[in-house]
């Protein structure tokens, strides 16, 4: 069972999508041209950013994994 880090809903291993939320449950490449994404290679959960090509996973685009680069400008000093 995978638990969807949206909802927390307990999800069959085989589904790409939470089927409570539509969130995805399988972290991935977003870019079409990297290797990570031709072969369906699945990054860590925590993956805001892919290792090969350096483009957003698709758990950073839905907002699941977070990197120090999302800082609110009401959270800088200046």
């Amino acid at each position: 069972m995978k638990k969807c880090l949206r909802c927390k809903h307990n999800n069959n291993d085989e589904n790409n999508y939470c089927i409570k939320c539509g969130a995805p449950l399988k972290n991935v490449c977003t870019n079409v041209r990297c290797p990570n994404w031709e072969n369906n290679n699945q990054l860590p959960d925590e993956a805001a950013f892919c290792p090969l090509c350096g483009s957003e996973t698709l758990f950073k685009t839905y907002g699941l994994a977070s990197s120090s680069l999302d800082i609110k400008d009401e959270d800088l000093p200046f």
